[in-house]
């Protein structure tokens, strides 16, 4: 099964044909005792607008926070007592309470959105994201709306920085380290919807309308965005590498076919290297009644996606050596394009041991792109776009 796709090797790719970034899948690491480093970003406005979305990946320990006053903070701009542009915290108080606290400094007063979790809720990773539109300051944990309060106004700006992974740390003050990972922070300039959160907060975005700042925490402060506001480090932060929290990200471009379809190809979740979850590759938009199948390769380094072939509006966008999985039917209507593939990868694997790649670790790559029949077109066939993952445990 291990056949490697011939390709035109003598094209250059047009430039829209970019391959996505791989991502170093690294996390800010915060512990309140002891008290380690933060970010602290700059004092812009772009980081207090009038409509605003907070958005980070974390993990909280709640089992582990030290006596006294405590409100372990994913971020805040502005740490004067008693004083904040907004911020995102735990209000563990000093009874190790378990209450997420986002406050807003609206026109016409401050606002706050409360939700009490159990004990270990945030253990694991959790997206947490905060929205504020002048109407409404709404709270969403994994997606969902779990609190709201009505707000009084735009936000107002007090001119200081922002940070990441604390709050006030002056001495003599609370103890306002967060207690865990963050990762994955971003900031908007508009009060995102419930579906946009949802649909995106699995996605790794550093170029979107709206979108003020985007902290991937890399090893950094860096802002990916194209606002570059880059956070500084400061108290030696902690980075650790962890798995990949992004979904699988497409690349490429898919070529149109004789009846105009463009296939696209997704999946269901990031591949497990255990199994332990499931994975499902599916490409819609193929003509019907086509035959198909998915191929992947394990390193894009280096590669540039090339033209299948002369006057072909697909590209190869998979370095070879590549695995095919078995052929199948589109099924669907013929001319139309309502067909589709789909692969159970987990099933793929226990079926050919063989395939490239296997036994996979945690980390490593697969670059997923699917084939099918047009005869009309060159070459007779087309391709769709491609999908990057990244083995999960």
């Amino acid at each position: 099964m291990n056949r490697v796709l011939r390709l035109v090797a003598s094209l250059a790719c047009s430039a829209f044909c970019a391959v996505a970034a791989t991502a170093q899948n690294q996390a800010l690491s915060c512990s309140t005792n002891p008290q380690t480093g933060y970010i602290d970003l700059p004092a812009s406005p772009l980081l207090t607008p009038a409509n605003f979305t907070l958005e980070a990946w974390v993990r909280y320990d709640d089992a582990s926070l030290p006596a006294g006053w405590v409100y372990p903070t994913i971020a805040r701009k502005n740490f004067t007592q008693g004083v904040a542009d907004w911020f995102l915290r735990v209000n563990a108080n000093n009874n190790q309470a378990r209450v997420l606290r986002f406050w807003a400094n609206g026109a016409g007063g401050v606002v706050n959105v409360n939700w009490t979790f159990t004990a270990g809720a945030m253990t694991n990773w959790t997206h947490v994201a905060v929205t504020y539109d002048g109407s409404f300051a709404t709270m969403y944990i994994n997606g969902a709306q779990v609190a709201q309060s009505v707000a009084t106004g735009p936000l107002i700006d007090t001119g200081d920085v922002a940070r990441i992974g604390a709050g006030d740390v002056a001495p003599g003050s609370a103890n306002e380290r967060w207690n865990g990972l963050i990762e994955e922070v971003r900031i908007w300039s508009v009060a995102r919807t419930a579906a946009e959160i949802a649909a995106s907060r699995t996605q790794q975005i550093t170029s979107a309308p709206g979108l003020v700042a985007s902290y991937l925490l890399n090893g950094n402060g860096a802002d990916a965005s194209p606002n570059n506001l880059d956070g500084t480090g400061q108290a030696t932060p902690t980075y650790v590498t962890i798995p990949s929290l992004s979904g699988p990200t497409t690349y490429c471009t898919a070529g149109t076919t004789t009846n105009g379809c463009n296939a696209s190809i997704s999946a269901s979740a990031q591949p497990s290297a255990s199994q332990a979850t499931a994975c499902t590759l599916s490409v819609a938009g193929v003509e019907g009644q086509k035959q198909g199948l998915l191929f992947y390769g394990l390193d894009n380094t280096g590669f540039t996606p090339l033209p299948w072939a002369a006057n072909s509006t697909s590209f190869f966008c998979v370095k070879s050596p590549t695995q095919r999985t078995f052929p199948q039917n589109s099924g669907g209507t013929i001319n139309q394009c309502n067909g589709s593939f789909a692969v159970d990868l987990n099933n793929f694997f226990v079926v050919f041991p063989g395939a490239i790649g296997l036994p996979f670790s945690a980390g490593d790559k697969l670059y997923v792109q699917s084939w099918f029949r047009d005869p009309p077109a060159p070459r007779t066939t087309n391709l769709s776009n491609a999908l990057e993952m990244t083995m999960q445990p």
